[in-house]
């Protein structure tokens, strides 16, 4: 029985772990698709702009 307990706790810690590796992967792929779909942009206005 307690090691059912410990299994049980041990998950949750995973779960917890597993949402917060799942906002980091999605959030990086976020800022990298920020960034490469706004250098572009910020370099035809300097172009422009010169």
């Amino acid at each position: 029985m307690t090691t059912e307990i410990i299994q049980n706790q041990r998950f949750a810690n995973s779960k917890w772990a597993e949402r917060k590796q799942d906002l980091l992967l999605v959030s990086s792929f976020g800022l990298w698709a920020v960034l490469l779909g706004l250098s572009p942009a910020l370099a035809v206005g300097f172009l422009i702009g010169s």
